[in-house]
Parts: structure tokens; sequence; C-alpha cells
């Protein structure tokens, strides 16, 4: 037996979500790569979310992405298939653990 599945043309809805970091980080990426108008509410009050709305708002060469580590790692990936160069700087400490994720986008193709 065989089953066809599409996606619907458009989807219309109000999803709630507690105010995580994690979360709130990956609606603001999901926002951006949907290219969407809609700006996500509810959002976690802290430096990685806040971090990552000044990287996805500002049109700046540079990103200071400071300590924030899951701002890090979302915006590692989102800005590799973006055009445009863009370099992200944080503390020493992050940047160890990101090479895993730099090697696997560069083997994807990602400069």
């Amino acid at each position: 037996m065989r089953y066809r599945l599409s996606a619907p043309s458009a989807i219309k809805a109000t999803i709630q979500l507690p105010a995580s970091k994690s979360i709130s980080n990956r609606a603001l990426i999901i926002n951006a790569l949907a290219e969407s108008n809609c700006i996500p509410d509810n959002l976690s009050d802290c430096d990685d979310t806040r971090v990552m709305i000044k990287a996805l708002t500002q049109d700046e060469e540079t990103i200071d992405i400071m300590a924030a580590g899951t701002a890090m790692r979302f915006l590692t990936a989102y800005l590799s298939v973006n055009t445009g160069r863009t370099d992200n700087h944080s503390t020493t400490r992050i940047n160890s653990p990101i090479q895993i994720l730099v090697n696997a986008l560069r083997e994807l193709g990602a400069e």
C-alpha cells in the first residue's frame, strides 16, 4: 500500500511556546529562514536570544556572539546558507565545541 503526502499550500496557526532560550532561538532561525514578516513573541530574556535578534536584524559584517553558545551554533549554520560574508566572534570557551559543526558545514560546501 502506498500513501502520498503533500504539504498544504499555506499554514495559518498560532503556537504558544515557553520562553526558553533554545526554543526562542529556534523560533527566530525558523522565522528568518522562512523570510517571515511575523515577529515571534514570548521570547526568552537572555544573552543568547538578544545576540540572535541583533544578528538577524542588523546588517553587520561582524557579529559578536560573546558567550552565547546556543546563538553561536544556530547562527553558524544559518549564515552558511546565506550569501555574503559574515564573521562570528565569540569567547574562546565556545570556539572549540563549534569545530565539529564547522567541519560538517565545510563538507557540505560552506566556506
